[in-house]
């Protein structure tokens, strides 16, 4: 019996490490590196780095550099000749309440369609899945609303993914904001 019982947990292992080596492969990035949903890089090795192009000034899309923040103010990543600006309105975010997340896509200086337009937000910590479609607005916005909860840690740090095609081509941007703690309700804490 402690035999058949050895056996059946190692089977039960084995498919859950192909299981995650699998899925780990089908979220491979640009050039096939293996991403961690939730990392905000790649690793030192890994090459350039599409999925992180937080520029800490124009151009600069090292992997070192800060993300761009748009907590306070709206925010651009530059991606070669295309320039993404990120918008959230209110200012800054709250948690648990709706906002709306704007997105515009210039390239040489004139708005271009962002097609298939998604933003999605992550953590640190697994916080579920917030992916929204971007809807087209006037004046070249795209946008969704969003609501947002706040982690329980008290991280109020969230990463925006704005991903999309112009022209054909894939474009990946990140961003950072911070939400605030909604205030006291005013029903008396109900």
């Amino acid at each position: 019996m402690r035999t058949t019982d050895t056996l059946a947990g190692a089977l039960v292992l084995a498919l859950v490490a192909g299981g995650v080596y699998w899925a780990r492969g089908r979220s491979a990035g640009p050039e096939g590196t293996a991403l961690h949903p939730l990392s905000d890089r790649r690793s030192p090795s890994a090459g350039s780095d599409r999925w992180n192009p937080g520029p800490s000034g124009p151009g600069d899309t090292s992997p070192g550099a800060a993300l761009p923040d748009v907590t306070l103010a709206d925010a651009t990543a530059n991606l070669g000749e295309v320039r993404i600006t990120l918008s959230v309105s209110p200012r800054p975010p709250i948690a648990f309440a709706k906002m709306r997340v704007r997105v515009r896509v210039e390239s040489n200086g004139a708005p271009v369609e962002l097609e298939a337009g998604r933003i999605s937000f992550e953590m640190t910590m697994p916080m579920g899945d917030h992916r929204y479609t971007l809807v087209p607005r006037d004046d070249g916005w795209q946008e969704a609303e969003v609501v947002l909860p706040f982690c329980r840690s008290g991280n109020p740090r969230w990463h925006a993914l704005v991903e999309g095609a112009v022209a054909g081509t894939s474009l990946t941007a990140r961003f950072q904001l911070d939400l605030t703690k909604p205030s006291s309700s005013p029903l008396g804490g109900r």
